[in-house]
């Protein structure tokens, strides 16, 4: 995968991810360059979803996208100021298809019950509900 899932000007970006493993057929990457951060694409150009875990094999989020490619949400298991204190599992819903923007995604926490739960429940290895 090229740099954040992109291309540049219709040439191959560098590869930055590399496929660590499977969690219930979703792949899960991590940097090839482990002083980097751990973010997911920003497109996808082969699978509907990636998951990233934390250092410790935790679930720490997974990004959706559409048939064309285009990032739709996200779930994060981590720390969000705005909805609390402590790792909060919570979804980032694109205003838009490919508008990775937080400050504008609808951004809420979910639990059982939730339909992005429900949705995900299967990948969300490690997480403590």
């Amino acid at each position: 995968m090229g740099g954040r899932g992109t291309y540049a000007i219709g040439n191959n970006v560098k590869y930055q991810y590399k496929t660590v493993g499977k969690i219930n057929g979703v792949k899960v990457l991590q940097p090839i360059d482990d002083s980097r951060s751990i973010k997911l694409p920003e497109e996808s150009h082969k699978s509907n979803s990636y998951i990233v875990l934390d250092k410790s094999g935790v679930f720490k989020q997974m990004r959706v996208y559409n048939e064309k490619h285009e990032a739709i949400y996200e779930v994060g298991y981590h720390q969000e100021k705005s909805l609390g204190s402590g790792k909060v599992l919570h979804v980032h819903l694109y205003a838009k298809p490919g508008d990775i923007n937080h400050k504008k995604a609808d951004k809420f926490a979910i639990g059982p019950g939730n339909e992005y739960f429900e949705k995900v429940k299967k990948y969300l290895s490690g997480v403590k509900i």
